[in-house]
C-alpha cells in the first residue's frame, strides 16, 4: 500500500458519508474532511518520493565506503565522551574570544547594574 492510500481511503469514506448526509452543514464538513485527506495523501506521496531521493543521496555520499552497504548514521557518543567534549569546548572558549552566549550573560546583568546606580544617585540626592 502506497503512503497516501490510507488517506485516499479515508477521503472516499468521508465523501460517501457526505453524499448520504441530509443536513447541509454536516455535508459541507464531511466534504472538507474528504478534501483535507486528499491533500494529506498528496503530501504523503510527496514525502515518500523526497525520502527516496534523500536515501539515494545518502547512499551516494557513503559510496566511498561501499556501494552495496546502506548508509549507517554515526552512533551516538557515550555520556562520558559527551562530557569530555563539553569540557574541552569550555576550556577553548575561555582561551578564545567572547561568544554570543557570554555577551548575553553580561547583558543580563546590565539592568540590575543600572538600577543599582540609579538607586545610589537617588540616595545621594535625598541624603545630601
Amino acid at each position: 500500500m502506497a503512503a497516501g492510500d490510507q488517506y485516499r481511503t479515508k477521503a472516499a469514506e468521508f465523501h460517501a458519508r457526505a453524499q448520504s448526509e441530509t443536513g447541509l452543514q454536516l455535508r459541507v464538513q464531511f466534504e472538507n474532511l474528504a478534501k483535507a485527506h486528499l491533500r494529506l495523501a498528496e503530501q504523503a506521496d510527496w514525502n515518500d518520493r523526497v525520502e527516496a531521493v534523500y536515501d539515494l543521496c545518502r547512499q551516494v555520499r557513503a559510496g566511498a565506503k561501499s556501494k552495496r552497504d546502506p548508509y549507517e548514521p554515526p552512533r551516538p557518543s557515550s555520556a562520558i565522551q559527551t562530557e569530555r567534549n563539553s569540557l574541552v569546548a569550555s576550556i577553548k572558549k575561555r582561551r578564545g574570544r567572547m561568544t554570543r552566549t557570554d555577551l548575553s550573560e553580561v547583558a543580563r546583568g546590565i539592568p540590575f547594574f543600572a538600577a543599582l546606580v540609579a538607586l545610589a544617585c537617588i540616595a545621594f540626592i535625598v541624603f545630601w
